[in-house]
């Protein structure tokens, strides 16, 4: 078998079939991570109360017993709205290092065989130095 048909072979399947596999897998990556942080779930459950914890109002007239409650329900959303608030921003942290990262690892996928080819040429040089 002919060597040159091999590295053909090798750069066409390098710069076509694996990026079109690499652009699969970047979106589905992306499909996840939202999906994972249930980022709609928490936009439209943004300023329920935490894990559905409020208090029942009391029948008939009770101001002090209404206020009570008043105060431990508005308590309850206040608490879900932090810890929605912190889901949130972690979740677009880890949304914007995936946009940011992934056309970095395409760069280096992109030039990687030319690196390694001049890795090969400065090694084959620095070791037969005279």
């Amino acid at each position: 078998m002919d060597g040159s048909f091999l590295l053909l072979d090798y750069f066409k399947w390098h710069y076509s079939t694996a990026i079109s596999a690499w652009w699969r897998i970047y979106l589905n990556l992306l499909w996840f991570l939202a999906h994972f942080f249930s980022i709609s779930v928490l936009l439209g459950t943004f300023f329920s109360p935490w894990r559905r914890l409020a208090e029942a109002y009391p029948r008939g007239f009770n101001p002090q017993a209404s206020a009570e409650t008043l105060i431990v329900n508005l308590l309850m959303r206040a608490i879900g709205l932090v810890f929605r608030t912190a889901v949130l921003l972690t979740a677009v942290s880890v949304l914007l290092a995936a946009f940011v990262v992934g056309p970095v690892l395409l760069l280096l996928w992109l030039v990687a065989p030319f690196v390694s080819l001049l890795f090969l040429i400065v090694g084959f040089y620095l070791t037969f130095l005279p």
